[in-house]
Parts: C-alpha cells; structure tokens; sequence
C-alpha cells in the first residue's frame, strides 16, 4: 500500500513550512489564508499520527495550538474551543507518557483553552483551566525558575483575567500583583526580552482591575504600558506601535474612570491617529482596530459632552465595521455590531431617539444571528444589547416592545446566573431596574415594586463585595424603591429609602465631586420634597437648600444640562421658605427663578415657565 506524499518525512517539512506561512500570513492581516494554512499542516499532522503515533502526536499537539490561535482571530470561537480541547487531551497523554518533556506543552494548551473558553463564555470551566495551568507552572517553576517563571508570569497575567471576569475582585489584584512580580524579576536580569512583555502584561491587566473596582491600580498600570511602549517605539520606531496603540485606548478608559476626562480624550486621540497610520500600511490587519478606537474616541468625545464629534467618530466607525463585515462576515460581524451600539448611544445623547432605535435594533438582530451560529459566545452580548434597546424604547415611551425587550433580557440574564452567578448578576438587577421603570409607568405598580426590592437585594449583596463598583447602583434602585413606594402608599418607607440614597450618593460625591455631584443635586431635591410632606420643616429647608447650592455650581459650567433642574429646585426651596414664615427670602428666590427661566429660554436650552 503506498503512502500520501504527505504521510512521510516530507509531509513533516511541508507542515512545518505551512505553520510558518501561516504566521507570516496571520502578521500581515490575511487572516482567511493563514487560517487555511494551519488546517493544511494539521490535516497532515493527523495523516502522520495515524501512520505512527508516538513519533508524531507531540507535532499534531504543535499544528493544533497554532490552529486555535488563527481560529481565535477569525472569530470560529466554537471550533476553537474544540480545537483547544483537543490539544489539551493530546498533551496529557503525552505527559502521561514523559511528564519531564510534556508537562510544559500541557501547560501551556491549558492557559490557551482558559482563554479560549473565556471568549465562549465558558467563565467557570475558563478559571478553572487558568488555575490548572497556574499550578503546574508553578511546580516546573520551583524546580527550574529560570526556564519557567516567564510562562508562569504570563499563566498569572491569564488567571488575573479570568478572577476578573468570574466577579473575584480581591483574588483578581493579588494574581495580577504575582504576575507583574514575577515580570518584574524577570526584567531585572533579562531588561532586552522582558520589558516589552511587563508592558503587555500591565496593558492587559489594568482593564481587569478597573473592571473589579481597583480604578488607581489600573491607572499606574496604564501609565507605566505607555510609557514602557513609548520608550521600545523610540528606541526602535514602528517596533511596537500597535501595541503602543492598544495601552492608550486603555489608558484613556482608566483614565476617564476616574474622572479625569480630558486626559482620557487625548489617549483616545492619540490612539486612534497610530491606529490610522498602521492601518494605511496594513488595512487588512488594522483597519479593525481603527473602528474599535473610534468607537473608544466617541464615549470619551461624549463624556466631555462634544456630541456631534462623538457621533462623527461612532459614524466612521459604523462604515468601517460594516465593510468589514460585508467581505468577510463570520470574523467581522460582532465588530459591526459592536460599532452600532456605539452610534446608538451617541445619537441617544444627541436627542435623535429615533435613529438610535433603529440602531440598537440592528445590534439586537445581529447578535440573535450570532447567537445561532455560537450560543455559549454571544448570549450575554444579546442579553444586553436587549436591556440596551429596553432602555430606549422607554425614553422614547413605547411602552409595550420597552417591557417585552425587557422581559427577554431578564429570562437571558437569569439563565446566565444560573450557570455563572459572579459574572452576571449585575446584569441581572440592572435589566430589573428598566423593567420597574415600565411596570411603573404602565400603573403596575405591585410589580415594579417587587422587581425593584428584587434588584436592591442583589446589589446589597454585591455592595458587601465591591462597594466601589456598585454603590451608585444600589443609589439608583434605591431611588426607585422610593418612587415605587409612593405609588403604592407607604410613603414613610419611600422616606427611608430616599434618605439611603442620598447618604449614598452624598458619600459618591464627597469622593469623586466631578463624577457623583450630577446624581446627588438631584436626590437632596427628591429628598427635600419627601421631607416637606412628612411635615419636617427644617431638615426639607437644609436639603433644599444644599441642593440648590450644589445646582448653582453645575449650572455654572453647564446651564444647557442643569438649568432646569435648578429652576425646578429652586422652586421647592422658594415654597418650603414660605411654608417656614420667610417670604422675602421666598419672594427672592422665585425672582431667581424667573431669572434662570429667561436665560435658558434665550438660550434655547428651556422652554418658558
């Protein structure tokens, strides 16, 4: 019986070079063609090991892992995750057999499988792996630290991501701090090799940190990425611009975490002009980046309130995804949907509720498709691009598709924690609060109650957890609480959870002023009427009052945003000084309002009183 040509020493060598080509393909953003080139040298590999196993698994375990990669790029996240399993029962095989020669191999899969299963949104089974891969790294580690404590710092960088996503914050910050050590360490002795992979590790770990409350973390983490890029960029220009690129878009995120604005804008600027220079060299590789980075410069565009630049980046972005998604579908097609809900939120804040429907609505049809092809990946992004749709359709008072969205979003969500209760839980309250806010305007107020209570109990719960994170959460659903219960006739109860809310955001406030003042103005003023009708005169006049303060000084640097809440509270304050025997002080402060009233009606950013 003759043999494939392939099924021989040469089919080794034709492997090899084709494992080759595809990294030099996948480099130059030809990501189909390297993707067909790694199945090329597994198909051999296979052919190889069923001629002779024992010669040739250990090559199969070798084309398989460069396979799950260029599967991972193309976005086949289920045939990767197969892939990657694959590999992983490869290797303990081997290992089995050799432990000394295939431990490392069997290591390494692992951390790939953690991964990959993360972008599945496998996320138990995801930390579990990490952890596996974590604990024999560190046992090859204890006996040979020089060879190994390089895998086992970037296996710590990937169990970090992982504690981060299964909602772990203390877990997540002492993984990230063991990996960051250990890079460190390495740095020291080898600066040359070391450096640019510390500033990887930091550029993947600040996101995780700031996601699971540890916002100045992140930042340093942030800043030391750029600076350790920019100075590898320097010394050898274009060496490491992309990666350069990326640590700004997460530097502009930490940075607008906490609340430093401006700042954030200019990394996002910054980024998105590498971006644009990488991409005209090579369009095929960062063409998808240049989207991603605009849709970054909207939301920090946005923040600082210049809306018609943020909906002309969110715009560009959209038309970029949406060529990419035409030529090449199965990869690019949750890049468009990404870019949409971008645009649909700037064109919320620009007023243009209509477009922005049909936006969000394009984003939830595109990920009902996704979810068909990979359920396990995409199930997550359709329940929230449902509570985002939600959320519109009420602002925009239809009513009854708001409630069904709503309704769909919260079945998803209650699956999900089910499966994974870390992860999605806040998810969960969240979608309950939109659905409370439709039961209430439809007069199901019992309901929205219930709902309501529903979500507050989940974020108490993860208040004891992350209060940081979750605090102006449990404010606003305790804020709902209030008006549920007013509805319902128990207004001493709407008093007490009025009074929660603003102790809360009072405490926001005096930490983060720039970030919480905007959300507490508003609750003194909720809480000031609350008081006025239980009949406490004096602690409604000091509420009144110290929102009216906290008024002015908004309205000062934003009269579009907050004249009229300081009209309306101003009002209050003007009738509980009457109600107090103080008219003169009431009969000045209605003149204010009268004021401010005639100044945002010429300014065309209030109607007359």
């Amino acid at each position: 019986m003759s043999l494939s040509p392939y099924v021989s020493p040469e089919g080794v060598a034709r492997a090899s070079r084709l494992l080759e080509l595809s990294e030099r393909l996948a480099s130059s953003g030809r990501r189909g063609e390297a993707l067909d080139a790694a199945r090329e040298a597994s198909e051999i590999h296979r052919g190889l090991v069923r001629v002779n196993p024992d010669l040739y698994l250990a090559d199969l375990a070798g084309g398989l892992s460069v396979l799950a990669v260029r599967l991972h790029e193309a976005r086949r996240i289920r045939e990767g995750v197969a892939i990657s399993r694959e590999t992983v029962r490869i290797r303990r095989r081997l290992t089995q057999r050799n432990y000394d020669a295939h431990a490392p191999g069997l290591a390494d899969s692992l951390g790939r499988l953690a991964v990959e299963l993360s972008a599945a949104g496998e996320l138990r089974d995801a930390l579990a792996t990490a952890q596996e891969s974590v604990e024999l790294y560190r046992s090859l580690s204890r006996d040979e630290p020089s060879t190994y404590d390089a895998d086992l710092a970037r296996a710590l960088t990937t169990l970090a991501c992982r504690l981060g996503e299964s909602g772990r914050p203390s877990d997540t910050f002492i993984a990230a701090q063991q990996a960051i050590s250990v890079r460190r360490r390495l740095t020291q002795s080898d600066p040359g090799t070391q450096i640019h992979r510390l500033a990887a590790d930091l550029s993947s770990l600040a996101p995780r940190l700031r996601t699971v409350g540890y916002v100045d973390e992140a930042l340093d983490q942030a800043r030391e990425a750029v600076s350790l890029y920019r100075n590898l960029d320097k010394d050898e220009p274009g060496s490491c611009t992309g990666e350069l690129a990326g640590a700004l878009e997460v530097l502009a995120a930490c940075r607008a975490g906490v609340g430093r604005r401006d700042e954030a804008l200019e990394a996002a600027e910054e980024a998105t002009a590498l971006y644009r220079g990488l991409a005209r060299r090579t369009p095929a590789l960062y063409s998808p980046e240049v989207a991603r980075s605009l849709e970054t410069l909207a939301r920090r565009l946005s923040d600082l309130g210049r809306r018609h630049e943020a909906l002309a980046a969110a715009q560009e972005a959209v038309s970029i995804a949406r060529a990419l998604a035409h030529s090449a579908p199965d990869t690019h097609l949750p890049d468009l949907a990404d870019a949409l809900k971008a645009y649909a939120a700037c064109l919320r804040d620009a007023d243009r509720l209509d477009r922005a429907l049909t936006a969000a609505r394009e984003v939830v049809s595109i990920r009902r498709t996704l979810v068909q092809g990979s359920p396990t990946t995409y199930t997550s992004d359709l329940a929230e691009s449902l509570y985002i749709l939600a959320v519109g359709l009420y602002t925009a008072r239809q009513l009854p598709e708001s409630f069904t969205a709503a309704r769909e979003a919260i079945d998803i969500y209650r699956r999900l924690v089910r499966a994974n209760p870390a992860s999605y839980t806040a998810d969960l309250a969240r979608a309950l609060n939109i659905l409370t806010l439709n039961l209430n305007r439809a007069g199901r107020t019992h309901e929205a109650l219930a709902a309501v209570q529903e979500a507050v109990t989940i974020y108490r719960s993860l208040v004891q957890i992350d209060p940081a994170a979750y605090k102006p959460a449990l404010a606003a659903s305790l804020h709902n609480v209030a008006t549920c219960l007013v509805d319902t006739g128990h207004r001493s109860a709407a008093l007490a959870a009025i009074r929660e809310t603003a102790a809360i955001r009072r405490e926001l406030a005096e930490r983060d002023p720039a970030t919480h003042t905007p959300a507490l103005a508003p609750c003194l003023h909720r809480l000031a009427k609350r008081l006025a009708e239980a009949g406490h005169r004096r602690e409604a006049l000091e509420t009144a009052r110290e929102a009216v303060d906290l008024y002015r000084g908004l309205a000062r640097k934003q009269p579009e945003a907050f004249n009229r809440g300081l009209a309306d509270t101003l009002g209050t304050y003007a009738s509980v000084l009457q109600w107090s025997g103080r008219e003169a002080d009431a009969a000045r402060i209605r003149q204010e309002v009268s004021d401010v009233t005639r100044q945002t009606a010429a300014d065309g950013s209030l109607s007359p009183l």
